[in-house]
């Protein structure tokens, strides 16, 4: 997803607009065609998580419903970053062990 401040003016005619309507919000948006089903996926998601949030608090601001969506989408992407380096760390450590095996078996012979 793009805004018109950080793409050149060739890539802007290649992006289709989209209108989100989020929490009865609506934000015109460009985005790639590659883009495009994830960005609706996305604001289905953020309507339904917001939704949750107001039949679960029903005296919460809708702002204040929209915050806690947004602040669980955050510490899900980061638990989501958490674990994508842990797994390359494991992989790395991987790979020294077997570097180390390699080297080990080398000075026996």
């Amino acid at each position: 997803m793009h805004t018109t401040s950080r793409v050149n003016a060739g890539e802007i005619a290649d992006m289709k607009s989209v209108e989100a309507n989020i929490a009865g919000t609506k934000l015109p948006l460009k985005v790639s065609e590659d883009e495009e089903v994830f960005v609706k996926k996305a604001i289905e998601e953020a309507n339904a998580k917001i939704k949750q949030y107001q039949a679960e608090f029903s005296r919460m601001d809708i702002h204040d419903c929209i915050k806690m969506a947004l602040l669980t989408y955050a510490v899900d992407y980061h638990k989501v970053q958490a674990r994508a380096f842990d797994e390359a760390s494991w992989r790395s450590l991987i790979d020294i062990q077997k570097q180390l095996e390699v080297l080990e078996a080398q000075s026996v012979t």
